[in-house]
């Protein structure tokens, strides 16, 4: 079991991504009043079984385009413990994780996301595409592949989904541009050392720019989003909540741990709004209409209090020694 984790890095994407890609289907459930529907319930939960496989298989697609490279600089890489078609296996059985949703939706419309989803989701690092050896392009691929891409199958569900989609999958396109920014700047080391062109190695100097322009872009996203859905008192206090953990956690790490807040992954901005708070908030509504949906509200909490637990314990040690924020 061990070993199939490390194989797909769920530990990677699990709580990082997932609940990110289920808000706007969870907004258009909310807004439509759906959330009493069976149907509803049935395609959350084949949309969460097509996103599982999907993700692993493009970290396991990255490793096994990556074995030989990885293996050079004595990185552990699981897809060099197995043979040719033990790989091709694992990733073939990794994109039938969309089979439940295309056999329960089918049309040639949805097919074909499908298909150009997972090719989508390969080209970054498979040859002779391997956009994330190709500067600028392959901040583009990537950014599209984690967290805008993986949207286009709800486009062949409803019609509905359309404007919901659209608007998430351009904020999703910044975050990943931010992300993929980030990880290539604390990945510079290991790809001077392979011989790795990136983005970030190339054009050094621009990056903290770029990181900075695409935050102030989502936090318009944002604003416009809150004021379209935002109904209730509670929903109001819970970002609230957020906002004060937001501006203490970033004050922690400036003046105290004396990291750069908006360019590291110690605690990256926004990104517990998008992986626990939104989710957290559009869940509970959900469930107001139907209990059923107190499942995936208890899924999000066991998945998302240890990191949230961590988050916490930044902002308990920024209070704590609060003097550091005067230095």
């Amino acid at each position: 079991m061990q070993k199939i984790l490390q194989l797909i890095r769920i530990r990677e994407w699990f709580f990082s991504k997932i609940p990110f890609m289920f808000i706007p289907l969870f907004l258009f459930l909310y807004r439509e009043g759906a959330a009493g529907e069976r149907k509803s319930l049935l395609l959350a939960a084949t949309y969460f079984v097509y996103l599982f496989f999907f993700f692993s298989f493009g970290y396991a697609i990255n490793d096994y385009s990556d074995r030989e490279i990885d293996r050079k600089v004595g990185k552990t890489n699981i897809m060099n413990e197995l043979t040719e078609w033990q790989c091709r296996g694992v990733l073939a059985l990794l994109i039938a994780g969309c089979l439940p949703m295309l056999a329960l939706y089918f049309s040639p419309y949805l097919l074909l996301l499908f298909i150009f989803v997972y090719f989508w989701g390969a080209a970054y690092s498979v040859r002779p595409f391997r956009f994330k050896e190709r500067g600028a392009a392959g901040l583009l691929v990537s950014s599209l592949a984690q967290r805008t891409i993986p949207l286009f199958p709800l486009l062949g569900i409803s019609e509905g989904l359309w404007k919901m989609v659209c608007v998430w999958g351009a904020l999703g396109f910044l975050v990943g541009l931010r992300y993929i920014l980030i990880h290539q700047a604390e990945d510079l080391e290991n790809d001077i050392k392979s011989g790795t062109r990136t983005f970030v190695k190339k054009n050094g100097g621009s990056v903290r720019l770029l990181i900075y322009l695409c935050l102030g872009l989502e936090g318009i996203f944002l604003l416009l989003l809150f004021l379209w859905n935002l109904k209730a008192g509670w929903q109001l206090a819970l970002l609230a909540v957020y906002l004060l953990q937001l501006c203490i956690a970033g004050g922690t790490i400036r003046f105290i741990y004396k990291e750069n807040w908006l360019t590291s992954f110690l605690c990256v901005p926004l990104e517990d709004l998008y992986n626990f708070y939104l989710p957290l908030i559009l869940l509970l509504a959900l469930a107001a209409g139907n209990a059923a949906w107190l499942l995936p509200l208890l899924v999000l909490l066991l998945i998302g209090w240890r990191p949230m637990l961590e988050k916490w314990k930044i902002v308990i040690f920024g209070i704590t020694h609060w003097k550091g924020f005067r230095s």
